[in-house]
């Protein structure tokens, strides 16, 4: 019983919000609140303590003696007694609906303890239905073994107890259930169809890390037919979470989301064709996330008008071709492939991750020239992450007449690779500005190497006239070669320039830092970028 002080706690924290917000609220009226809830027999649990209640004209009032209501209707100014203690469960069933709906599910199911009535009262209104090993378990308790069965056995225990409210909100189940759980998560599919939620997470990838997609054999099938039997419909379904299963769309009976807004499929296999038999016939959707899934290619032969949102991470794509013009985001983690979206010029942010090439003196610096200043002409905000290899070889590469007209912020993460005296290398990067000529801010965040400079600035390089970039910084590599003649070549370039910062620590995520490479490259820098050109606008971090 004592597990359910917390939950009481928060339930008198929901009471208070519900009467500050109650429409003719005011202070004209106190009452005090003893909340004393009572189990079964002689235990009780310990009474919170009094809490002062506030009520005016709305359209609930606690339940007090008829003199005190005689007084609050004739709304004459009275001296108050004594006020007399009000059991919460005395408040009107409405009221303590809404109460509950405002806990956890762990909390709202510790309230369901304390009596018959708390009981029937959860049982009725549970809006979010959440399984996970957080609520299905004690934190710390080691007398429970956390198995699959085991969770699987809870969960259908508490669906049982429940009565069917007039909709569910959200159901999700987070454990890692394999392929031999069928039974029980088919049955749980069916409770969602039946009760029509409308936000559903089947997650199963606890105990799978990384970008590993699992075992094809111990997926769960998922059978999406499921919600369009003749007496139900999908149409309720407004976001679908799905990881670790195979899915099939192909099955008899199948008629689509008509109103889907969010798909999230994670480590999913497809035993069909996934994008023309589901994807075309979400019309209504407007987030889309897929990630670690065997899918080679979204090319779809219908628009996704309301699509906004668009995430790819590790599905090793071939092609990318899609209609969206209401568009305004993309996150895509893949190597260099085809991108038509060229109808989406409304791509304000875009987030791209390029996989290594495994090509001698190979990067992806003509991709990201070429190709992504097509498909993504209009983005105002550009980071990239992608190797940069630094030889000889590699001082020149394809141009084109596309542009990025409307980029403000390019941020590049790129790690280097390759001999640390090569200049041409690195100094491809300056044809960025001529590619973006209205950017005005530049990140430039690299991954260092022990190589010591010996080499002096170069000033014969012509530079392009940039007029809008006010703001470069460059950050993990100060003591290279090559840096700091783009540096310098920038600096030309730009006739706006009002601030250039240098930062010898490495800003890449997951990469080491070294204190006296660091050290290095800040002495480096300012030693080598001490001329007239460069005062005050250069800080050297």
């Amino acid at each position: 019983m004592l597990l359910c002080t917390d939950a009481c706690g928060q339930a008198m924290k929901s009471l208070h919000f519900l009467v500050a917000s109650a429409p003719g609220h005011c202070c004209s009226t106190s009452y005090a609140i003893k909340l004393e809830v009572s189990g079964s027999g002689n235990q009780v649990l310990p009474s919170l303590t009094s809490q002062a209640l506030r009520f005016g004209q709305g359209q609930w009032r606690p339940r007090v003696p008829p003199s005190t209501t005689d007084i609050v209707s004739s709304n004459k100014s009275v001296p108050m007694t004594k006020p007399e203690a009000l059991q919460l469960h005395h408040l009107p069933d409405d009221v303590l609906h809404r109460i509950l709906s405002r806990l956890t599910f762990r909390e709202s199911s510790r309230m369901g303890l304390l009596s018959r009535k708390w009981q029937k009262l959860w049982r009725s209104c549970c809006p979010k239905l959440i399984f996970t090993r957080a609520t299905m378990f004690k934190p710390g308790n080691e007398t429970i073994r956390r198995t699959r069965t085991n969770f699987a056995r809870r969960v259908n225990s508490l669906l049982r107890q429940l009565c069917a409210p007039p909709t569910l909100n959200k159901f999700v189940v987070k454990f890692g259930l394999r392929r031999k759980h069928t039974c029980h998560v088919n049955r749980w599919v069916g409770f969602c169809s039946k009760l029509r939620a409308r936000h559903i997470t089947f997650d199963f990838t606890p105990g799978v890390k990384g970008i590993f997609r699992g075992l094809a054999d111990e997926k769960y099938i998922f059978h999406l037919h499921v919600f369009s039997v003749p007496d139900r419909s999908p149409a309720h379904i407004k976001s679908l979470h799905l990881s670790y299963v195979w899915l099939n769309t192909a099955t008899t009976g199948f008629t689509g989301f008509a109103n889907l807004k969010k798909l999230t499929l994670h480590k999913v296999s497809f035993l069909n064709d996934f994008q023309h038999l589901m994807l075309s016939e979400c019309t209504a959707l407007e987030w889309l996330s897929i990630s670690c899934s065997s899918f080679t290619e979204l090319t779809l032969c219908k628009p996704l008008r309301r699509l906004r949102y668009l995430s790819l991470h590790y599905c090793y794509m071939e092609k990318v071709e899609l209609e969206a013009p209401n568009l305004t985001s993309v996150d895509l983690t893949n190597q260099p492939i085809p991108l038509a979206l060229s109808e989406s010029l409304k791509v304000m942010e875009a987030n791209i991750k390029l996989l290594h090439k495994s090509v001698l003196y190979g990067d992806n610096l003509d991709y990201i020239c070429t190709e992504l200043p097509a498909a993504l002409p209009h983005v105002q905000k550009l980071s990239i992450t992608s190797t940069l290899c630094i030889y000889d070889e590699l001082q020149s590469f394809a141009k084109t007449s596309v542009r990025f007209i409307n980029l403000r912020h390019l941020s590049l993460y790129l790690p280097l690779y390759g001999d640390g005296r090569s200049v041409g290398g690195i100094l491809r990067l300056a044809y960025l500005l001529e590619l973006a000529p209205v950017l005005e801010e530049l990140e430039l965040h690299f991954r260092f190497s022990d190589f010591v400079i010996r080499q002096a600035i170069r000033v014969d390089m012509l530079p392009y006239r940039h007029d809008k970039l006010k703001r470069v910084v460059m950050s993990g590599a100060c003591h290279w070669q090559g840096l700091i003649e783009l540096a310098h070549h920038i600096r030309r370039c730009a006739s706006r320039l009002d601030c250039m910062i240098m930062d010898p620590m490495v800003r890449i995520k997951g990469l080491p830092t070294v204190d006296w490479l660091e050290e290095r490259g800040r002495r480096i820098a300012k030693e080598l970028l001490k001329r007239q050109e460069f005062q005050g606008v250069l800080t050297v971090l």
